[in-house]
């Protein structure tokens, strides 16, 4: 690796963290080997994008309102936060691993690897902070290797869909309120939401229902906002 891209770090949790390009060598197998689920466990909670939360849905069969029991949440901007604690564990964790494994979010996908938005573009990185068992010496995989492993691909272009949404709403004068809250948790984060008046009863996927939703949101919340 070069000079270069060693010096290139950023701030994640106020410690530097190296930014990672996909061709870059990783020291990382990931398996059930030796794993002691710092991933799933004391460790800090994972915010959920809408995708993120219609996906553990569909796995635990759970609805959106019993998932709110057992997550954390707040609001920044008026923007909902739907957060998965892991401190002591994960809701989903088990001695045997994840029940929803087939849903898991990004963020575990990832570990420890992180995703930084920083100066309008998402970069991969690997915090000092992230333990983790699994770092062993392996060093003919690549950073694109486990991406594929982890089966990323379709979770990373939902979640730069997610960014551009709120990209757009923060454009808009949204007032800091409870009322906004409400409306995104109606009209975005909760699957059982029609994805359009047009599309309503129609079979979607999950990736096609939450890009339908996010687009109908796009002009419906700003209306039922300013009628609020």
């Amino acid at each position: 690796m070069s000079p270069d891209k060693l010096s290139l770090t950023l701030k994640v949790a106020g410690a530097d963290a190296r930014v990672l390009s996909e061709s870059d060598l990783l020291q990382l197998s990931c398996g059930v080997n030796g794993c002691t689920s710092n991933c799933c466990t004391k460790s800090a909670p994972i915010v959920l994008n809408p995708y993120e939360i219609a996906s553990i849905c569909r796995e635990s069969k759970m609805s959106y309102e019993d998932l709110l029991d057992i997550v954390d949440t707040d609001r920044a901007r008026g923007f909902p936060l739907v957060m998965l604690p892991r401190d002591p564990a994960c809701h989903f964790w088990t001695g045997k691993g994840c029940r929803i494994y087939q849903a898991r979010p990004l963020a575990c996908r990832l570990y420890p690897l992180g995703r930084v938005y920083d100066q309008g573009k998402s970069h991969l990185v690997l915090p000092e902070l992230n333990v983790c068992a699994g770092l062993s010496i392996r060093s003919s995989r690549t950073v694109a290797d486990y991406l594929r492993d982890q089966d990323t691909a379709v979770h990373i272009r939902m979640a730069d869909c997610w960014i551009e949404f709120v990209n757009e709403m923060e454009r808009l004068p949204l007032p800091d309120r409870p009322v906004t809250s409400v409306a995104f948790h109606m009209l975005v984060y909760s699957p059982d939401a029609p994805p359009s008046p047009e599309r309503s009863g129609t079979a979607l996927s999950t990736e096609d229902s939450f890009l339908l939703r996010m687009a109908t949101a796009l002009t419906q919340l700003p209306r039922y906002l300013r009628q609020a």
